[in-house]
């Protein structure tokens, strides 16, 4: 099947684990959608992607295992103990490897209503990618 891109606004999220040494911690079930048993928001995520070490442009990327989660309202992904959520931050050279997500755009920064989160009144930015399907 051929490859598609598809143009999507949403916003960016680091999810990583608040300890990166803590050995043998699965990773986050972060599909579109919601799989069973996740407590996420489901059709939230639009997006999510393990970053690699050729990934770049993201200077808050924590260090160790990360995940870019683009979500289609600034309402933060939820996560399993054992992990953190960030909004991320990109910088002019924001590549990932195989250009699976481009940034087209970035439309401002908007502040996080989750009362009850930590995230809650934080900025997340508001942008436009390519994403390949």
């Amino acid at each position: 099947m051929p490859e598609t891109t598809r143009t999507i606004t949403g916003y960016p999220w680091l999810v990583s684990p608040e300890d990166p040494q803590r050995p043998g911690l699965p990773d986050p079930p972060l599909e579109t959608g919601g799989p069973p048993g996740w407590s996420g928001l489901p059709g939230n995520i639009l997006v999510s992607r393990p970053l690699s070490e050729q990934d770049r442009g993201i200077p808050n990327r924590p260090t160790g295992r990360a995940f870019l989660v683009i979500t289609g309202s600034p309402m933060p992904p939820e996560v399993r103990e054992g992990w953190r959520v960030i909004p991320a931050d990109f910088s002019s050279d924001f590549h990932v490897e195989g250009d699976d997500i481009r940034l087209r755009r970035g439309m401002g920064a908007v502040g996080v209503s989750a009362p009850g989160n930590p995230l809650n009144d934080v900025k997340v930015l508001e942008c436009e990618f390519d994403v390949k399907e």
